[in-house]
């Protein structure tokens, strides 16, 4: 059963991306398994859920998920070891973005019942507290919506994310008694950036009215906010298990070749391909 239908594309920057006083707290994450940092972000999750009073925010520190890749020298060439670049949850600042724009959909008598004045208060003062002691997320406003470093997606993938990854980038599948139950992509933000930049251009010029050419767009500006040897990482959580093994960035380098070539039947049948794979999932979303 999905307890939790959500995918997330992650951004990882190396240690020095991040102030001095949290670099110290960050590493001592390192020994920490990815398998026992989800087990720990699903319950606390699990524990926001069922508290005796209504409270949608965390209480905790960050999680901090470690992505390790295989180090290169100057040149590019691989080199010994590995390289490690560090991505804090963010969740208490994602929560209260969340907030504000679930404030502006909603009655006030509703967003109250669902975020109670008093735990956001909490919240946010939570959040000064951790600012004036690290330096980090010194302010909630519009601006720190590019500095979030993860996106997240439910019952689904946005097609905009797809463009950002290759089929020669690294994946990692989990599966239980042969069962997929999670699978992961990553790639280098360089890569990202160039692909997301040249299915700009192609779109631009060639289907400049379709609504992923915006989504490509915000996500390039987003990218490019970070650190620039950070990478990318597309986790597709439980729906790897409704989906996997995933044809779509396949169907979305096919869609935006074929654009750029002008063989605008291969674009939309490569279109079509990812739009049935994903119907399902959707309805699966919509039914639950």
């Amino acid at each position: 059963m999905l307890t939790l239908a959500q995918a997330e594309l992650r951004v990882y920057e190396p240690l020095a991306a991040f102030p001095d006083d949290v670099q110290a707290g960050f590493q001592r994450h390192r020994h920490l398994s990815r398998a026992q940092v989800e087990e720990m972000a699903r319950r606390r999750s699990r524990h926001r859920l069922v508290r005796d009073v209504t409270d949608p925010f965390p209480h905790q520190d960050d999680l901090v998920r470690v992505l390790k890749v295989p180090a290169v020298d100057a040149d590019g060439r691989p080199g010994a070891g590995v390289s490690e670049f560090y991505c804090p949850e963010e969740m208490a600042l994602r929560s209260e973005l969340a907030a504000v724009q679930l404030e502006g959909s909603m009655r006030a008598e509703t967003f109250a019942l669902v975020v109670p004045e008093a735990a956001r208060q909490a919240n946010l003062e939570r959040l000064a507290a951790r600012a004036e002691r690290t330096g980090m997320f010194d302010q909630v406003d519009q601006d720190e919506q590019l500095q979030v470093r993860t996106r997240t997606a439910v019952w689904g993938v946005p097609a905009g994310w797809f463009t950002l990854f290759g089929r020669e980038d690294p994946v990692e599948v989990e599966r239980v008694e042969a069962e997929v139950v999670g699978a992961r992509m990553t790639t280098s933000l360089t890569a990202a950036l160039e692909r997301g930049r040249r299915a700009a251009v192609v779109m631009s010029l060639h289907a400049p009215d379709l609504d992923l050419l915006d989504d490509v767009t915000s996500l390039v500006a987003w990218l490019q906010s970070f650190h620039p040897d950070a990478h990318l990482e597309l986790d597709y959580g439980p729906l790897a298990a409704l989906v996997w093994p995933d044809d779509s960035v396949f169907d979305v380098q096919t869609a935006i070749d074929s654009l750029e070539a002008g063989d605008m039947s291969t674009a939309v049948l490569a279109n079509h391909r990812m739009v049935k794979r994903w119907l399902d999932v959707r309805q699966l979303g919509r039914a639950s």
